[in-house]
């Protein structure tokens, strides 16, 4: 039992690290617990060694993509009242397994020509205010991670192919930071 006036910073707490080869790139697994219980949930942090990484090396298992499809299909297929009732917990568990990947490579495999589907349930979300808003969100703020630390058009050569899209014509969202504008973009093209 803890004493009343203890400080849960102050606790010792025992640290476990998994690390996981994916790419050539390691990802590290952090589980922290404590006397006091779960402290902090799985974290996954890319290597120091990521800045010189190319587009292709750049993680996104066959896992990742399987969550993304499922993510971007649920949200696609269910209006908002089955997604707040059945499925809220299950996709906000997947969107932040997914959280670690370059937001190129996320919407990379999203608006790939051999992901029709995937762009076509991505309309669906941009056309619902309650989807689009909290998609947005987080994707934006991912976004703007990656462009403050200029991430982005390192790798808008190797996106643009992937997703068959001239550079050019996606260059603009960048500069302007337009990111819902670019997913918007994207959907139409």
């Amino acid at each position: 039992m803890l004493p009343m006036d203890a400080d849960i910073d102050q606790i010792q707490k025992e640290k476990i690290v998994e690390e996981t080869k994916v790419n050539n790139n390691v990802l590290k697994y952090h589980y922290v617990y404590s006397k006091a219980g779960f402290l902090a949930s799985i974290i996954k942090i890319p290597s120091k060694t990521d800045k010189n990484l190319t587009f292709d090396e750049l993680p996104r298992t066959e896992a990742d993509e399987q969550r993304i499809d499922d993510l971007i299909s649920s949200m696609g297929i269910h209006g908002k009242l089955t997604l707040l009732l059945h499925h809220e917990k299950r996709l906000r568990k997947i969107g932040d397994e997914l959280r670690y990947l370059h937001p190129f490579k996320f919407l990379g495999f999203i608006f790939s020509p051999k992901n029709s589907h995937l762009k076509q349930y991505m309309a669906a979300i941009f056309d619902d205010y309650f989807k689009r808003t909290n998609f947005v969100k987080d994707y934006s703020q991912t976004m703007d991670i990656y462009d403050l630390k200029n991430d982005l058009t390192v790798y808008l050569e190797d996106f643009s192919k992937e997703v068959n899209i001239p550079e050019n014509e996606i260059l603009p969202f960048i500069k302007d930071k337009n990111w819902e504008g670019l997913v918007r973009f994207l959907i139409k093209y």
